[in-house]
């Protein structure tokens, strides 16, 4: 149950003389009221004397020391609701929080008279709090002394904590698992701390661990297991506002998120001088072990995977003489007997580019005995927490005690991350539990709506399920912004709580540590819940009663007998070019495919309401387009289907399928069934619909007839004598090229066919041919080809007065086919699934090659690159193993690109696209080792991003190629 916060009052919002505080505003730490006026944030009213003796309000939640009233005067003002809670409105508890706190209905009042308010001579002075990191900037008004206490009267502002106003927040004995976690994580067992080795202990060199992502999991294995080879283990310091003020300089990405910028700032902490380091230690780990055997997969996002790779790429101070060693190679964490394999195979490496190192490289037999005791120190850790959490769990039974699970990504345990939202809670007097310390008391039941596939999430689902089972718990999530794949995670965490009647509350947190919002929503939740309280002691409902509603969705299938009966199946638009030549193929296979048309902005209107709003913006407008079309009245709903492309990696766009039923049930179909369109497994099952192989290449020759009649007609259409010559001809071939792949079709066709294409193109008038910049477009595979999402850039470039070069979709096919090579080379692959890799992309070589060969022979175009090729170009920047999202091959097409004479890139990327911030933005400050003129920009997409900005940028970088094609002209 809900019980009254032991807490003391503290001085940050009070009210004078009885005078209620303005309806409507809640009561906030550092807001306060003298005579019904809203005074500055943070500080005490003492334009009388200070309070000591006031009511603390109830609201349906522990006093907060931050809101009292005088005199008994009760408050009316009601807490403003926030996501997925009701309004709640603040009362005065008349009676005392504790036996020593009288009731002060029978105060007078102190407030100043009229003479007395007139006569006071305020002095303003500024100073910096000491109290904590934040080093607020306070504004001290002294209203000289009280002449009947002798007090000094303040009114200090400024502060964003109730240290600045001069109070020290006490709280209750009561649990606080992140803290308890923190010191668990980094400090060891009581009677078995982590001690690192000395200098003169150590039998090899000393390794740095940043304090930073996945070492909020993973240190105690990182520590046991470098220990154990004999490393001296050496963590960087505490996050601190300096540490990110450290690292700003390198970070490529304004738009990644605040743990992924911290990084920056602890890897210069370990490049210190003085800090004596040989090896700085940041492995790339792509999946967890798996602790939900029904999850789908285990991945770690695609930040937590790769950022390494940005600090590598970015930080200059790695490069100078005398600095430490980066490591970050790729390691199977999951894969035991792999992972001891490839840290050999790292750490001999380093010792044979190092023959001065101290030591040896470690042997197979110290590796696994060390791997052995990494492990072993990894579950007692994470049993720890788990027994933390149920003695935590069964204190709150004894002491009836309310517990608030505050779920979030590891690294939320980071102070600076959180913003000691833990303290704020536990002042509430609520016990503060972590996801992971009652995740293995449930499962959610499945299957979940979501792809569940990212280890941390697998833990909220469970954690919100279990906190759905009691009444005197609940949950808050912490999200970092621009973190995307919460946008997936919060919807199914909500909808996992309320199903069971239990209020969602999630706090959005970023570098700006003011918690006002968050004091807001914590009260908000509070006084919801006491109603809550309220309503079942009135139906004398008791915890055994509490109703758990299951979660699970039915996901309707699609039939043989809906193929059949010809249902239509909706397909949304991705790539303009490609996808009108695939629908004939679909058609022919007795599918009644119909593509939508292109995306307007009404589409993206329809996708903002019915999807979350952060998440990615391709998956707006593919959950726009659909319901556009769904709600349209034009289709009949029981005999209607949608199909989605899904290529199954670690990216949120894994979640096209969830985000459309979501959306499609809460506009009334949810009978409506979705086929995914995939190569992996994602639990999706559809008997009516299958590729044949006779599908499958004719899809194939859709891709390279796109791809070469995409770069025909953007390489002529610049120069074309006759305007509209270009176009008229593009048309021509499509219509032929459509008929081909529906009807009679064979490689002796398909040769003929793009040799012919490729000769009239060539043919084709042009006027002053290659007079103008060429500007390549690069970028996430939805906003890189179609032309709503990417505002058009192809229309804008060439109206600029350059010529456009992208490259082909096929590219991207063969990239997702070839992480099994890459992957079983560095991971885990299975061996069987390299070779698998290798025949196909041999197959689709061999139905390209006729295309290949005429592009070769003609004087106006080049033949595409293999993917060989591309990988070799990546290669040489980071590892073939980042393959989430656009992965490495966004870094070779931009290689590719300059290699070809084109160093002018637009790179377009959703906002907050996580794998763009280290393949796109993280790649391009050392893209220019290759071409000092690489003119590079990267410009994001989203349906709030300013489009005059979006100009703007891509102008700036036209004008910069116009000079340098100039430059380049007059020097030839």
């Amino acid at each position: 149950m809900l019980k009254p916060s032991s807490t003391p009052p503290d001085a940050g919002a009070q009210c004078v003389a009885g005078t209620p505080l303005d309806a409507g505003v809640p009561p906030d730490a550092g807001v306060q009221c003298v005579a019904g006026t809203p005074l500055d944030a943070g500080a005490q009213c003492v334009a009388g004397t200070p309070l000591d003796a006031g009511v603390p309000l109830d609201a349906g939640m522990p006093p907060d020391a931050s809101a009292q009233c005088v005199a008994g005067t009760p408050l009316d003002a009601s807490v403003p609701p926030a996501t997925g809670m009701p309004p709640a409105t603040t009362r005065v508890i008349t009676e005392p929080l504790q036996a020593t706190n009288p009731v002060v209905s029978r105060q007078r009042s102190r407030l100043l008279g009229p003479e007395a308010l007139r006569a006071l001579s305020p002095k303003v002075t500024s100073m910096r709090c000491n109290r904590c990191s934040n080093a607020c900037l306070l504004t001290v008004s002294n209203f000289g002394k009280d002449p009947e206490t002798g007090k000094t009267r303040r009114f200090i502002t400024g502060n964003r904590c109730e240290k600045g106003a001069g109070n020290t927040l006490v709280q209750a004995d009561l649990p606080n698992l992140f803290t308890y976690k923190r010191q668990r994580l980094f400090e060891g067992r009581p009677g078995a701390p982590y001690l690192p080795l000395t200098a003169n202990q150590a039998s090899r060199p000393t390794v740095g661990l940043p304090r930073v992502l996945n070492m909020y999991e993973n240190y105690p294995f990182w520590f046991t297991f470098l220990t154990e080879l004999g490393f001296a283990v050496v963590l960087s310091e505490e996050t601190r506002k300096s540490t990110y003020e450290a690292g700003i300089e390198s970070m490529p990405s304004e738009s990644v998120c605040y743990p992924a910028k911290l990084a920056h700032g602890h890897i210069m902490d370990l490049i210190k001088p003085e800090r004596a380091i040989d090896i700085i230690f940041m492995p790339c780990i792509r999946y967890e072990r798996k602790e939900d055997p029904e999850a789908t997969n285990q991945y770690n996002c695609p930040v937590v995977v790769s950022y390494p790779e940005v600090i590598k790429l970015n930080v200059e101070e790695l490069n100078y003489p005398d600095t430490p060693t980066f490591m970050n190679p790729f390691l199977p964490y999951q894969d035991r007997k792999r992972f001891i394999q490839r840290a050999y195979e790292e750490f001999s490496a380093y010792y044979a580019e190092h023959p001065e190192a101290k030591g040896s490289a470690p042997t197979i037999a110290q590796l696994t005995r060390a791997t052995d005791a990494a492990w072993a120190e990894d579950e007692l850790f994470k049993q720890d927490i788990r027994e933390a959490g149920e003695a935590a769990l069964k204190w709150m039974e004894k002491t009836e005690t309310h517990g608030i699970v505050l779920a979030g990504r590891p690294y939320h345990l980071d102070p600076e991350i959180n913003h000691a939202i833990p303290e704020l809670l536990a002042g509430y007097g609520l016990a503060v539990l972590t996801e992971d310390s009652i995740s293995h008391l449930v499962k959610p039941e499945r299957p979940l709506r979501v792809v569940d596939q990212w280890m941390y999430h697998s833990r909220l689902y469970a954690a919100a399920k279990y906190c759905c089972m009691r009444d005197d718990l609940d949950l808050i999530q912490l999200n970092s912004f621009g973190c995307g794949l919460d946008a997936i995670t919060t919807d199914q965490v909500q909808e996992i709580l309320v199903a069971s009647g239990k209020i969602y509350t999630v706090l959005k947190i970023d570098e700006v540590s003011n918690l006002g919002a968050a004091r807001i929503r914590v009260r908000s939740l509070l006084a919801a819940l006491r109603n809550q309280e309220l309503a079942r002691e009135e139906a004398a409902v008791t915890h055994s009663s509490r109703q758990v509603i299951s979660t699970a969705i039915d996901k309707p299938q699609f039939t043989k007998q809906m193929k059949e009966a010809k249902y239509t199946v909706l397909c949304p638009q991705m790539a303009p070019i490609h996808f009108e030549l695939l629908l004939p193929v679909f058609q022919k296979f007795g599918y009644n495919f119909e593509l939508l048309p292109s995306v307007d902005f009404g589409a993206v209107e329809a996708g903002l309401k019915y999807a979350n709003n952060d998440v990615c913006y391709p998956s707006i407008l593919v959950t726009g387009q659909i319901m556009e079309a769904v709600t349209s009245g034009r289709y009949d709903m029981e005999h209607t289907a949608v199909i989605i492309t899904q290529t199954g990696g670690g990216c949120r766009a894994t979640n096209y399928i969830g985000l459309i039923r979501k959306a499609l049930r809460e506009a009334g179909y949810p009978q409506v069934p979705v086929i995914g369109l995939s190569f992996h497994s994602l639990g999706e099952t559809n008997p009516g619909f299958s590729i044949s192989l006779g599908m499958l290449r004719r899809a194939v020759y859709c891709f390279y007839y796109g791809d070469l009649l995409m770069q025909c007609l953007y390489r002529t259409r610049p120069y074309e004598l006759e305007p509209g010559s270009a176009e008229k001809l593009y048309r021509k071939w499509m219509d032929i090229c459509k008929a081909q792949v529906s009807g009679k079709t064979s490689q002796r066709i398909f040769s003929r066919t793009v040799k012919q294409i490729v000769q009239e193109f060539d043919r084709l008038p042009l006027l002053n041919d290659r007079s103008k910049p060429r500007v390549g477009v690069v970028g996430e595979i939805l906003v890189k080809f179609h032309p709503t999402a990417n505002n058009g850039v192809v229309d804008l470039i060439e109206s600029e007065g350059c010529e456009v070069q992208v490259p082909g979709l096929a590219e991207f096919c063969l990239f997702g086919i070839s992480g099994g090579i890459w992957q079983h080379k560095t991971l885990s692959k299975k061996r069987i699934s390299a070779i698998g890799s290798r025949f196909s992309i041999g197959l689709m070589d061999l139905l390209r090659r006729p295309m290949n060969k005429a592009l070769a022979a003609s004087k106006r175009f080049e033949p595409a690159a293999s993917i060989y090729q591309l990988a070799e170009y990546a290669e040489g920047f980071l590892s073939l193993c980042n393959s989430m999202g656009e992965g490495w091959l966004l870094t070779a097409e931009m290689v590719e690109l300059i290699h070809g004479g084109v160093p002018n890139i637009v790179c377009a990327q959703p906002f907050a696209c996580l794998p763009n911030h280290v393949t796109g933005k993280g790649v391009i400050k050392a893209l220019r080792s290759i071409d000092q003129r690489s003119n590079i920009v990267a410009v994001d997409y989203d349906p709030g991003a300013s489009e005059v900005n979006q100009l703007n940028r891509i102008k700036l970088m036209i004008s910069i190629a116009k000079d340098n094609f100039t430059a380049l002209q007059a020097a030839n």
